[in-house]
């Protein structure tokens, strides 16, 4: 009841009936110590407590001022002879009063200064801690835009590469021709991946992340992901474990095809070329959960924990500039679900979860 009250209250109001409350409550406690028999000397202690408890837990120095009289008077008026007046036998209390005050005084003083060095301390360590953000994301800004440059022009290098082979070689075999132009197929795909997870990331950041919900199939949504990465499956065999029956999710399905086509890119770079990649997908009730399951090479452990970090790229897990994974997580919670790796049976896995219940969503769609 109390502290609702303290809740509702002002602030200067809180702060004051705070000081009556503890003046109350260190008068009531002397009182116990006094039942007990206790030197009321001691008391002067108890009501110290009361007002480094009053400078702490209140932001005006005038509080703890206000208890340091108080507690003067409170200490004059119900423990000292004669009882329940401002009067007192012995002369020697008038000493006792006026040192009682003194050190009230300054323990008021030395806790609001050291209040004040904490508060200033504290704003200069976020002061620090916000440039110390902004230095990192800039220097993340520069990590990128090198990192880009660099992961875009090696593609585009082959592609120029390999175009102006075929050009200068008009009697080029077949074969030769059709090697060269799937692998300019396949750079520009990846290309085009990097790209779109660059626009996905810059939206993302800019908070201007849409996520158009609708009920989509999910089957659909998979074969089109396939068929996005189909240019560098190879002689990869995909395996499919699809529900029966027609399953409707709620998703943005251009995003959730492009998590689909991140994750398997990567299976994909991390299978043997008669590798096997399963895709399963299968509804819990409250979730549709899909599983992308490869037989490639094993996450280490020490990469596993931060593979859908920003621009982490330890390892060679993700090499679109360190960012296709970590798109597939922000868009994946952008959609209220969630989404892990780990080893299953000595194989890569990769599994993300969609709510089946989700608000926004249009069910015409």
């Amino acid at each position: 009841m109390v502290l609702k009250f303290l809740k509702s209250a002002s602030k200067k109001m809180r702060d004051s009936i705070l000081t009556l409350l503890i003046f109350v409550f260190c008068t009531l406690f002397c009182y116990f110590l006094s039942w007990l028999k206790i030197n009321d000397l001691n008391f002067l202690i108890v009501y110290v407590l009361g007002v480094i408890l009053t400078a702490v837990l209140t932001k005006s120095y005038i509080h703890s001022l206000l208890l340091s009289i108080l507690s003067v008077i409170g200490y004059n008026f119900f423990f000292t002879i004669p009882k329940y007046t401002f009067q007192f036998n012995d002369p020697t209390y008038a000493i006792t009063f006026i040192l009682m005050l003194i050190i009230n005084l300054i323990i008021s003083l030395v806790m609001f200064q050291l209040k004040h060095r904490y508060e200033v301390i504290m704003k200069l360590q976020n002061e620090k801690f916000l440039l110390k953000k902004e230095s990192e994301k800039e220097q993340v800004k520069v990590t990128l835009l090198q990192s880009i440059s660099h992961d875009l022009r090696t593609p585009l290098t082959a592609i120029k590469d390999g175009a102006d082979l075929i050009l200068s070689n008009e009697n080029m075999e077949k074969a030769d021709q059709h090697m060269i132009l799937s692998d300019i197929s396949e750079k520009s795909l990846w290309m085009m991946c990097v790209i779109e997870n660059l626009l996905a990331i810059t939206r993302i950041n800019s908070d201007k992340l849409t996520v158009n919900k609708k009920n989509e199939v999910v089957d659909d949504v998979i074969l089109q992901s396939v068929r996005a990465v189909n240019g560098i499956i190879g002689d990869r065999k995909i395996h499919y474990d699809l529900p029966q029956n027609v399953l409707l999710t709620p998703m943005d399905s251009i995003l959730i095809t492009q998590v689909l086509v991140n994750i398997l890119n990567n299976a994909i770079k991390h299978t043997k070329n008669d590798g096997n990649i399963w895709i399963k997908v299968w509804n819990t009730g409250k979730n549709t959960v899909f599983r992308i399951v490869n037989d490639g090479d094993l996450i280490n452990d020490i990469d596993l924990p931060h593979i859908f970090e920003l621009y982490y790229t330890t390892g060679d897990i993700n090499k679109n500039a360190g960012i296709g994974l970590a798109v597939c997580q922000l868009i994946i919670r952008a959609h209220e679900g969630t989404i892990e790796a780990y080893t299953l049976n000595g194989m890569v896995c990769f599994e993300f979860s969609l709510p089946l219940n989700s608000e926004g969503v249009n069910n015409n769609g």
